[in-house]
């Protein structure tokens, strides 16, 4: 049985109210199903999960029923809603869509939301310091806290994470444990100038399913380790990488008995050919998924203005997808941008909106963005994928 303070075994018993015990019971339970000795305090929440196209009228109803008796106890972050919920109205969606969005975010800032609206919080002054335990729910954000600043959070489910935005606790198990953060696979990358680290990211994926690599064999910056953490936890489940030299914890891996695989061009053309990097003209292309740093904002903006001259052709939409601090902190990079055609996306990306009939054939940058826009749970578009360079040569 899992050790709780009064405090808690009081909540538990409705001291709290009975939301507040059930939220805790689901803790309580997970903590249990994974022999958990406690209850551990966390620095923040993030939940995913929150586009009505994901969350549905059943969600949505639970959401209304929750914000009615409890509030969020810690800083609790939100992934991007189903239509930029801030304007200026560019993602295409329906009245009653918006309505029934807006009835989440409603619930969700009445408990106490920030509104963020975006997968990647690390990109905002909610940043979690290394070491912070989290309980975080977006899978790219939970492998990039976990590898790049160094926090800890296992990869939350929605009940959990809402449960955690309540009551300021997670159960102290898998990667919130050093045992839990250990290599388990070495990769042997042979790297190139122009590796596409989404492409490695959901190779690696595929590969490890949900084990953690040790990656020797590459140089990638916050950007290149983003892109490829991502694609890896689309593609397969894994929550933690280290990349030697590079990472945290790399230096304290124990590599002996690991079972080790080679990756070189070969395995990356054939992972990317399985994406479609042929066919049909796009009818958008997207950009930011996760939502484009400040980084990824200013190597658009020198790719359009080496490629095109700082003008991209009207025919096909260009959209580059992001958050609303970083669009607050590069106005001159977002003003060009703008000048130059591109749609610049704010609260919601590709994935979440509910986009599918409008743009039916979507190129991409992202293996995470391939995974799910072709999936008819999310959009069941047609994916064009290759890297920023080729989408703005080729379409733009």
């Amino acid at each position: 049985m899992m050790e709780l303070s009064r405090d808690l075994e009081a909540a538990l018993g409705g001291a709290k109210g009975p939301r507040y015990a059930e939220l805790l019971r689901i803790l309580v339970a997970l903590g249990e199903l994974n022999d958990a000795p406690r209850l551990i305090p966390v620095w923040s929440v993030q939940l995913s999960g929150i586009s009505f196209k994901t969350m549905g009228t059943p969600g949505t109803e639970f959401l209304e029923d929750a914000a009615r008796e409890v509030r969020f106890s810690v800083p609790t972050t939100i992934n991007p809603a189903g239509y930029d919920v801030g304007g200026p109205g560019i993602v295409p969606a329906s009245e009653d869509f918006k309505e029934k969005q807006q009835r989440i975010v409603r619930s969700l800032l009445a408990m106490g939301a920030i509104s963020t609206f975006s997968c990647t919080p690390y990109t905002t002054q909610y940043s979690p310091p290394p070491g912070a335990h989290l309980a975080w729910a977006e899978s790219s954000a939970v492998i990039y806290s976990n590898s790049v600043i160094g926090a800890f959070s296992n990869r939350e489910g929605a009940p959990s994470a809402l449960a955690s935005a309540v009551t300021g606790f997670t159960p102290e198990y898998g990667l919130h444990l050093p045992e839990g953060r250990r290599a388990q696979a070495v990769i042997n990358v042979e790297s190139s100038k122009d590796l596409h680290y989404s492409s490695l990211g959901g190779y690696l994926g595929k590969l490890l399913g949900s084990r953690i690599p040790f990656i020797r064999g590459i140089h990638p910056d916050v950007d290149d380790l983003k892109a490829m953490g991502s694609a890896m936890s689309a593609w397969g489940s894994v929550p933690m990488f280290h990349v030697e030299g590079v990472t945290h914890e790399a230096e304290r891996q124990v590599l002996s008995g690991l079972e080790t695989y080679h990756v070189g061009p070969e395995e990356i053309t054939q992972f990317e050919r399985t994406l479609g990097l042929d066919g049909d003209e796009p009818s958008l292309i997207a950009i930011g998924c996760p939502h484009a740093t400040a980084g990824e904002l200013r190597y658009l903006a020198r790719v359009i203005r080496e490629k095109r001259g700082g003008k991209i052709k009207p025919r096909i939409e260009v959209w580059v997808c992001t958050n609303r601090q970083v669009i607050q902190e590069n106005p001159d990079t977002v003003a060009f941008l703008t000048a130059a055609g591109v749609k610049v996306i704010q609260d919601t990306c590709m994935v979440v909106a509910p986009i599918g009939t409008s743009y039916p054939v979507i190129a991409v940058n992202s293996a995470k963005a391939a995974f799910y826009a072709s999936k008819r749970s999310f959009s069941g578009q047609k994916v064009l994928y290759a890297t920023t360079e080729e989408l703005i040569d080729r379409w733009a």
